[in-house]
């Protein structure tokens, strides 16, 4: 699968938001890593495991209780605006160090959220194609073999699935105060729309609510300032 250039356009936007600035990479060099261990493994536990094992894990994604408090980007899914608050459900997706990625070999193996699991799996890899001039990695024979593709975005290798979106994993649902002076950017309308800016926390709940099932990870960003909602970004999609 290659990449659709419109899409990717667009979606770019949130590609580099996720959680932006929650931490460095716990991963190590792939190549001395071993077989596969047969189940499934928490984020957890492959952090733990990594150092010994070298296998390649993602960039740190953060603790989702970390954005009760903190400032943050994110991709989210927004079911509920009441109250003053929202309820969200927060979404990551991997990415990887571009060195990490650069010694991929046959027999590393990847710690990867599987099609958007929750739980992060080993992949051992056994091809890898790589398209050096689009920055384009396969590996395993890619999303429809069941392996797993990855695109250089803003210097950083990420997950990539049909129609160019990453491939992401929901973290946790968080309930947040909207400020008062929360702001909605929404070009959602179609690829040329202009965006409208509503402002103002009751006005944002309205407009959030009357489309109840409009915003969802692919199409919707959620800014915080220390815990509380400032500014909430949907675009199109197609």
């Amino acid at each position: 699968m290659k990449l659709n250039k419109k899409v990717l356009a667009v979606t770019a936007i949130l590609a580099v938001g996720i959680l932006a600035g929650c931490g460095s990479s716990n991963s190590t060099a792939g190549s001395a890593a071993s077989a596969p261990a047969s189940g499934v493994e928490s984020s957890a536990a492959s952090s733990e495991a990594a150092g010994e094992m070298g296998d390649v894990l993602p960039i740190d994604a953060g603790d989702l209780n970390e954005i009760k408090t903190g400032s943050y980007k994110f991709a989210a899914s927004i079911t509920k605006v009441a109250d003053g608050q929202a309820t969200l459900s927060v979404y990551g997706y991997d990415s990887y160090l571009p060195e990490d990625i650069d010694a991929l070999q046959e027999g590393s193996v990847l710690r990867i959220h599987d099609q958007g699991d929750t739980t992060v799996t080993k992949l051992t890899v056994t091809s890898i194609d790589r398209d050096a001039d689009n920055g384009y990695v396969t590996i395993n024979g890619g999303i429809e073999a069941g392996g797993v593709e990855l695109t250089l975005d803003h210097d950083v290798y990420r997950t990539v699935t049909f129609d160019d979106y990453p491939v992401y994993y929901e973290m946790g649902e968080v309930t947040l105060p909207l400020a008062g002076g929360v702001t909605l950017s929404d070009s959602s309308a179609d690829p040329q729309a202009s965006a409208v800016e509503t402002d103002g926390a009751d006005a944002v709940a309205e407009a959030v609510n009357a489309e109840p099932d409009g915003w969802m990870p692919n199409n919707t960003l959620v800014f915080t300032e220390d815990g509380t909602i400032s500014s909430i970004v949907r675009i199109w999609v197609p």
